[in-house]
């Protein structure tokens, strides 16, 4: 039986090293590691003595509902563009934006125990989000945006959410901008119509 000198064994394991170094076709160890960017996010809080449910109940009067079944009109050919714009339009609500979804964490909340009340929605409009992705397709990142309901300890109700130009100014994007800052106050009517009494 053949076997190796010890300078051959030492030549295998340190080739065996050196190939296990050696990254994987198609792999990119550079791609593991995030670019860290900071910025700067305005948020907003408005409070009102408005019970909960009556500020739910008006935030969902002005929104309409996103329909997913929107997205089967996208696989017809040739693709309707008027078509499927005017369906997105028959979603819109009296502020021009639709729910998403809305999560009840007070709903969560009773597992544990506590009587809260806690709504948070996406909200938004995919024409609005197409305004600004033909800019920046990264600006999808922040569509839908989110709103925050809740009743806090001041026994107020709370409307939170952090102010679209804020997040969408990452991009430095004077058309972005322009469409976040008509997101700013389409957010604000919303906001304090639901809060008025």
């Amino acid at each position: 039986m053949a076997t190796l000198s010890t300078h051959g064994a030492g030549l295998a394991v340190l080739a065996i090293l050196v190939l296990a170094a050696i990254p994987a076709a198609g792999s990119d160890e550079s791609s593991l590691k995030p670019v860290v960017t900071s910025t700067t996010v305005t948020h907003l809080n408005f409070k009102s003595s408005k019970p909960f449910a009556a500020v739910t109940a008006s935030i969902e009067k002005q929104l309409g509902k996103f329909n997913p079944e929107i997205d089967k009109s996208f696989s017809s050919e040739p693709l309707d563009a008027a078509e499927i714009e005017s369906k997105i339009r028959a979603m819109e609500g009296s502020s021009g934006l639709m729910i998403f979804a809305v999560r009840d964490h007070g709903h969560l909340l009773a597992l544990k125990g506590r009587q809260a009340f806690g709504k948070q929605y996406e909200v938004g409009n995919p024409l609005v989000a197409l305004e600004m992705t033909q800019h920046d397709v990264l600006a999808g990142e922040y569509a839908p945006l989110r709103i925050y309901v809740y009743v806090g300890e001041d026994k107020l109700t709370h409307v939170d959410y952090d102010l679209p130009s804020s997040l969408l100014g990452r991009f430095k994007s004077k058309q972005v901008d322009e469409v976040a800052k008509g997101l700013d106050q389409k957010l604000e009517r919303l906001v304090t119509t639901a809060l008025q009494n």
